[in-house]
């Protein structure tokens, strides 16, 4: 059996992750997403694709997160017209987080056109993507839930496993099996999530596997726990109380309002405050 792998994105740096798996001439891509960062050098990257769309037999795609889904519109443009496995909140997530990239593209090409114009300049730039082709790539996922293993090529069988990230995030674990029978087993983690989220569970625990691909963005160090975590949140609440003061969340990401709407209740601000509602004069209802 052979079997290679290589990274088209989020190798030596973070975000664009897509990693194409070939076994046995068979072509597999894992996520297809985009690349984040200044404009100028974020849309060099992403228009540089280089995903053999064409020559690809099936896609996973473990999570709904932009810079693993954002370029799925670019693989139909390019040719593919197979199937995009993902579960089926990974499903729902990424359709809005293509549809509402396609809508930013479109509004920043209009914006950038009139700021050209006013400037007796020339002006060609033009998304990546509309909002077409983000509905037709929608209808090339194919839902498939944990623990329900299914072949997406003669010889490759995929499984997903929980990845405790997101909504629907998952670890893919796909087996090939040679004309003599031999498996061999390739994991690739996507991004893995924490113990003891509120709304989400913690990560499966994958069998043994002969090759894992594993993302390591915070491998050098290690997390809080969840309690520090919130004694943390719980101080900086406390001292904005004490001073009148205000907390600005960034909510843009999918999983900071979550984490937020879930932990920081009114009841949790209040027990957490409590100390300090003698010395403000913030009123409480």
């Amino acid at each position: 059996m052979s079997i290679s792998l290589y990274s088209l994105g989020a190798a030596e740096e973070v975000t664009g992750s897509k990693h194409v798996l070939e076994i046995d001439g068979r072509i597999i891509l894992i996520d297809c997403g985009a690349f984040q960062g200044r404009r100028a050098e974020a849309d060099r990257k992403n228009r540089d694709f280089g995903v053999p769309a064409d020559k690809l037999e099936a896609v996973v795609l473990t999570h709904a997160h932009y810079d693993h889904s954002g370029l799925l519109p670019l693989l139909g443009i390019n040719g593919y017209a197979g199937n995009i496995y993902a579960t089926p909140a990974t499903r729902d997530l990424a359709n809005i987080i293509m549809m509402d990239s396609a809508r930013i593209q479109a509004h920043d090409a209009e914006y950038l056109s009139f700021r050209a114009r006013k400037k007796g300049e020339t002006f060609n730039w033009q998304p990546l993507f509309t909002e077409v082709d983000a509905i037709n790539t929608t209808n090339q996922i194919v839902t498939v839930s944990y623990n329900r293993p299914v072949w997406i090529t003669q010889n490759v069988k995929l499984e997903f496993f929980d990845a405790g990230h997101i909504l629907g995030s998952s670890m893919a674990l796909l087996t090939a099996t040679d004309k003599d029978g031999k498996t061999v087993r390739v994991a690739y983690t996507g991004d893995l999530g924490r113990k003891g989220k509120a709304i989400i569970r913690d990560p499966a625990v994958l069998p043994p596997v002969d090759f894992m691909l594993l993302e390591s963005t915070y491998g050098d160090r290690l997390h809080e726990s969840t309690d520090d975590a919130l004694a943390m949140l719980a101080e900086v609440v406390k001292k904005a109380v004490r001073t009148n003061g205000k907390i600005i969340i960034p909510a843009f990401a999918i999983s900071a309002p979550r984490n937020w709407c879930t932990t920081c209740t009114p009841s949790w601000i209040k027990r957490s405050c409590r100390r300090s509602r003698s010395t403000s004069t913030r009123r409480w209802p």
